[in-house]
């Protein structure tokens, strides 16, 4: 069953990248992509000639309206349903698709399907300002001016050939005098699916403002004018206050639990420039600018394949592992050889460790590099309980991470993004065995550290490694998604 996505642009080149990733990312493979730009001089063009593939169709028709593209992509659409994804937002998953074709087959004799929206801040994906969710959703709500999540419908596209396309004399709020119309005067049957099918940033066409909010008050009024319903502005304003429950009643927690970012399969450089940057020189640290430096092994690769990580343009790595050898001809350079060459510039004043620091390592700092080392422990369990720990950090310092990946990893990257001053190694366990608390991997074990670390913790260590090994294997084989990363020394 073949399913047509239709994205509309207008000079989107600050968001377009993340939206066809998102198409790109999903695993349902039976998908046609139709986008259609309104004529964009920003350069979203020259992103989406880059992006043609046989699964897209790209439209440029200048001086169309929104609603107007959107109905010549459907028109234009090969697809048994339609969904209507904008140019400056995101799939919930990669398997949103996949689980909307699941639904649908499952319910054939329903024509329209109606999922959650979660509006995220900008840049921040898991940040989310607002939760608009078609549960409950009943016909009669639209006498309120109350319409379900447009963009997290799935419709048929019969629904479209018989009952009529979008109206585009409207500017906002053609999407709601699209289902009221069916809804009100075609009775089309619908369900309800209680699940987030789309992430949107903040910010758009019908929420900019209180002029946009006035004008699509306005259109909503003569969407029941023109279909010969009845109405006031009274009743439409009543929709004011569920506006507002849906800025503050909601379980973030809950709503990013089925998040999957997705993969960087196009435009790759534009988010980290040249991807995932390996040092194989400890002096190329750069010192100079804001960093984070992680090792590159088999975990961090599996929870890579995983999306629980990702590459940045501050992020860096040492070549901490044989299984990168997969990707780049480089030696393995343990961490803890690494750490004990590493040279700390003046301009660092004191070390911060996040994470346990035994005496006997925090005194091993103190003598190396002659600073003075503040250590805060950090709570057990996932990284959403981490961060809601206030990190206290002193200026001018080199923080150090001594959790497991990937959580040391996503530590680093929370902190990146509320500090603009930031350098930070995740050193892991590899600080332990540098100063001797632990014992240092035999030299005939040297590449497969990973096993000699059984030894102790056993059963913990055990599901980390067999995690990070299973989620390498299907990224490689299945995802193929080291074929699409690039792997870049730096020497």
């Amino acid at each position: 069953m073949k399913i047509t996505i239709i994205t509309v642009t207008l000079n989107s080149v600050q968001t377009i990248r993340d939206t066809l990733n998102s198409v790109c990312s999903q695993n349902y493979k039976n998908i046609e992509h139709i986008i259609v730009d309104g004529g964009s001089n920003d350069g979203t063009l020259s992103i989406l000639e880059k992006y043609k593939s046989k699964k897209s169709k790209i439209f440029v028709k200048r001086n169309l309206g929104i609603y107007d593209a959107i109905n010549y992509g459907i028109k234009k659409s090969s697809g048994k349903y339609i969904s209507i994804l904008n140019s400056d937002d995101i799939f919930q998953s990669n398997s949103t698709i996949e689980e909307m074709a699941k639904i649908a087959l499952k319910n054939k004799k329903i024509k329209i399907f109606l999922g959650n929206v979660a509006y995220f801040d900008n840049s921040d994906y898991y940040n989310i300002k607002r939760y608009y969710s078609s549960y409950g959703f009943k016909k009669w709500k639209m006498k309120l001016g109350l319409m379900p999540p447009h963009p997290a419908s799935l419709i048929k596209k019969e629904v479209y050939d018989i009952y009529g396309l979008y109206d585009g004399n409207f500017k906002i709020a053609a999407d709601f005098e699209f289902f009221l119309r069916i809804f009100l005067i075609k009775k089309i049957k619908f369900k309800t699916i209680n699940q987030t099918f789309i992430r949107m940033r903040t910010g758009g066409i019908s929420g900019k403002n209180m002029k946009s909010y006035w004008i699509s008050t306005i259109e909503i009024i003569k969407s029941f004018e023109n279909n010969k319903l009845k109405t006031n502005i009274f009743l439409i304003l009543m929709r004011i206050p569920v506006k507002i429950h849906q800025l503050f009643f909601f379980n973030k927690d809950n709503i990013n639990k089925s998040f999957q970012l997705f993969r960087l399969l196009f435009e790759t450089d534009y988010y980290t420039k040249n991807s995932f940057k390996i040092i194989a020189n400890q002096k190329k640290i750069p010192f100079n600018q804001n960093f984070i430096l992680s090792g590159m092994n088999l975990a961090f690769l599996g929870y890579y394949a995983k999306d629980k990580l990702f590459p940045t343009q501050s992020l860096y790595h040492w070549p901490d592992g044989i299984w990168l050898k997969n990707h780049l001809n480089i030696n393995k350079i343990p961490g803890r050889d690494l750490f004990k060459s590493l040279e700390i510039p003046k301009k660092i004043n004191n070390i911060n460790v996040l994470g346990n620091l035994s005496i006997k390592s925090k005194k091993f700092l103190e003598t190396k590099f002659k600073l003075k080392v503040f250590n805060q422990k950090l709570p057990f369990g996932n990284i959403k309980d981490i961060i809601k720990t206030k990190i206290e950090l002193k200026k001018n310092s080199l923080i150090l991470i001594t959790l497991p990946t990937p959580k040391q990893e996503q530590l680093a990257y929370y902190i990146s993004k509320k500090n603009s001053n930031y350098k930070i190694i995740c050193i892991g366990a590899s600080l332990a065995m540098a100063s001797g608390e632990e014992k240092i991997v035999p030299n005939f074990m040297k590449n497969y550290e990973f096993l000699w670390r059984l030894k102790s913790d056993f059963f913990r260590r055990l599901k980390r490694l067999i995690e990070s090994f299973f989620y390498y294997i299907v990224g490689k084989y299945i995802y193929k998604l080291y074929q699409n990363t690039k792997f870049i020394k730096i020497d």
